[in-house]
């Protein structure tokens, strides 16, 4: 008779999600800026998804981890609305340009995310 399995030793998917919100692949155009520096000082980049909890951006230089950025994101209805945000990760991808992944500092209500998403 086979060996029934373990209760202690389930199975786990190999590639599993570990988001706890669904990310929305997005593009965005978007301005960021270092946090504390005047808002003349913004620079472009691109929104390439988006989450209750984070966004990852294509920009063309590198951060280290745990920099605070000021990211200017749009909406549909009302303009630009600011969010800060924390570098979680940093990739380099085609381009000379660079995948960053980022945490809100406070995460979005459903409200804000649909709004950057209409």
């Amino acid at each position: 008779m086979p060996a029934k399995p373990s209760k202690t030793h389930q199975p786990r998917p190999v590639a599993a999600e570990r988001r706890g919100y669904v990310r929305y692949k997005r593009t965005l155009d978007t301005f960021w800026q270092f946090l504390g520096l005047p808002p003349r000082d913004l620079t472009a980049g691109q929104v390439v998804d988006l989450s209750v909890s984070g966004v990852g951006l294509m920009l063309d230089r590198t951060f280290p981890e745990g920099t605070s950025l000021v990211l200017r994101l749009p909406t549909a209805r009302s303009g630009w609305a600011s969010h800060l945000v924390r570098v979680k990760h940093c990739r380099p991808a085609a381009g000379g340009r660079y995948v960053v992944g980022c945490q809100f500092v406070r995460p979005l209500t459903p409200e804000q995310l649909i709004a950057h998403l209409e």
